[in-house]
């Protein structure tokens, strides 16, 4: 997600994957270019107009309508979908109890910038070793982030988490490219998350094409392009929600 995120705010650049490496071909230096985006990001309405998009905070099908005049249609689509029983909330929204998903979102922007170093946080989203050295909470989308119940003797619920600020702000900024068609998330179900990766360069549209269509490829088409599909099994986090689980690659349907 970190890596659509580049491509999506860096749009002329491309992106490929070698095994599960994904490479970024852009102009000039994008730890720079990202680092300079950032205030801008953190200010846009789409982040300051709301702090969750689920129903009851955004005040139902009314505060749905009303956003649609105040924030870019992307976002919109990306965080929530008009119903005729209401408003349903994106798939990727996967952390319940009194987690706000956009205020989760500017928070880990807000820590990003306050850092003296910006540039080496991005540095390090992009190039790694990532450290898990911030304490920032990833919605539930990196398995890496996550304690293991099992592993500790005290309740972890309390624990304080760590993760990587700036290549959690990458991957928020992918949201746009993951919409709710027909009431539910692209590549979202009740079991899993599914995501493209391809070993030919792609832009940001042709991206944005494999995630809302290219799952209907014909098999030897999705083979000469080098797309796999990879899946995130959706674990139950018991009262908090659930959590994205460990990816791999899934079964190709011929």
């Amino acid at each position: 997600m970190a890596a659509y995120g580049v491509l999506r705010l860096l749009p002329e650049a491309r992106l490929r994957w070698r095994d599960v490496h994904p490479e970024l071909e852009c102009e000039g230096d994008p730890v720079a270019r990202l680092a300079a985006l950032l205030p801008a990001r953190l200010a846009a309405p789409e982040h300051t107009r709301l702090d969750d998009p689920r129903d009851n905070n955004i005040g139902g099908v009314e505060g749905f309508r009303r956003l649609s005049e105040e924030i870019p249609s992307e976002w919109l689509a990306a965080y929530a979908a008009e119903r005729a029983d209401g408003v349903r909330d994106t798939g990727l929204l996967l952390l319940g109890g009194r987690h706000r998903f956009v205020a989760n979102a500017r928070d880990v922007m807000a820590a990003l910038a306050r850092r003296d170093d910006v540039g080496a946080a991005l540095q390090e989203a992009l190039f790694g070793p990532w450290r898990y050295a911030d304490k920032v909470i990833a919605w539930g989308w990196d398995a890496a982030a996550r304690i293991d119940p099992a592993a500790s003797p005290r309740d972890v619920s309390s624990t304080p988490k760590f993760g990587v600020a700036g290549a959690y702000w990458l991957a928020w900024e992918s949201l746009p490219l993951w919409p709710m068609v027909n009431g539910r998330t692209v590549g979202m179900s009740p079991r899993e998350w599914r995501y493209p990766v391809c070993a030919e360069w792609v832009g940001c549209e042709m991206l944005r094409a494999l995630i809302l269509g290219g799952e209907r490829l014909a098999h030897r088409e999705r083979e000469a392009l080098g797309v796999t599909y990879w899946s995130a099994a959706l674990l139950s986090g018991g009262k908090f929600g659930k959590v994205l689980g460990w990816a791999r690659p899934a079964v190709a349907r011929t």
